[in-house]
């Protein structure tokens, strides 16, 4: 009688457990995936610091899981668009590189944050750009246990401006000095265009290419040609010219003038307003 008993008992410890064992099993799954912070559009090459792109990963039903998530991008960490594709990193704070476009990442709790990373001074075209993020969820086993994904839509919007540069201005007034008939004056400023897309920059005299005297406005005037960007101009007309992104952000466009062979002009101040105005193609 006492080994059989010994025996029943033993049995019933080893059945009472099975159950147990069963509702260990991991149901993790993604809950949602929550875009928290974005500056891409705004991006430009010439920026100090990296534009960002930050997402929130939430799980559910983690209890008993170990878990850890695998990411990978359709267009290998590319953002592709119609004029272009550019690369951009992807990090968080507990994840590894497993390839050149797969991450491989823990979760703090029930959550992970990445971030998407564009690199300051990578040369990117204004336009719309696009990637899609597959994340799948595994347990400590590698066993499958959910999967979703997530669509980039950037529009990275056309940043362009206009500055003069070098030689010595107030409020962009040059002072040329003494007129000289058919003399070239070299020391102009040069302007600067710095843009991230297509552009056309118009040039206009308010005078038609003359320099007025500024008090005999109707009698007294001496015409001249303006060099720009290695270009002699005559400028009785409106000139535009276009300026094609391929991957230069900054133009440098030098200036200079030259003087008509003139005679019996009176004494005195001589001026003329050039308007140079930029703006973005294609959008």
């Amino acid at each position: 009688m006492f080994n059989k008993k010994i025996v029943f008992f033993f049995w019933f410890g080893v059945l009472s457990t099975l159950p147990q064992i069963a509702h260990a099993h991991c149901s993790a799954k993604f809950d949602q995936i929550v875009h928290i912070y974005d500056d891409f559009e705004n991006y430009h090459a010439l920026q100090q610091v990296d534009a960002k792109k930050e997402l929130l990963i939430s799980v559910v039903n983690r209890e008993n899981c170990q878990l850890h998530a695998i990411l990978s991008s359709e267009n290998q960490a590319q953002l592709k668009g119609e004029f272009q594709s550019f690369p951009y990193q992807i990090k968080s704070e507990r994840s590894q590189l497993i390839g050149s476009s797969s991450l491989k990442f823990d979760f703090i709790e029930n959550a992970a944050k990445l971030t998407l990373m564009i690199v300051s001074g990578t040369p990117v075209k204004a336009g719309r750009y696009n990637d899609r993020l597959t994340l799948k969820l595994y347990d400590k086993d590698n066993q499958l246990l959910d999967e979703s994904d997530y669509r980039i839509e950037e529009n990275i919007t056309p940043k362009t401006s206009l500055s003069v540069l070098g030689y010595s201005t107030s409020a962009n007034t040059i002072n040329i000095g003494e007129l000289i008939p058919g003399k070239v004056y070299n020391m102009l400023p040069s302007l600067q265009v710095v843009t991230n897309s297509d552009i056309k920059l118009s040039l206009s005299s308010e005078n038609n290419g003359k320099l007025v005297h500024s008090e005999f406005k109707n009698k007294y005037a001496i015409n001249y040609s303006l060099n720009f960007a290695g270009n002699w101009l005559n400028l009785n007309r409106l000139y535009n010219t276009n300026f094609s992104y391929n991957g230069q952000t900054v133009f440098l466009l030098p200036l200079k003038i030259q003087l008509s062979d003139f005679e019996r002009q009176a004494a005195g101040e001589y001026t003329d307003t050039i308007r140079f105005q930029i703006s973005p193609l294609n959008f």
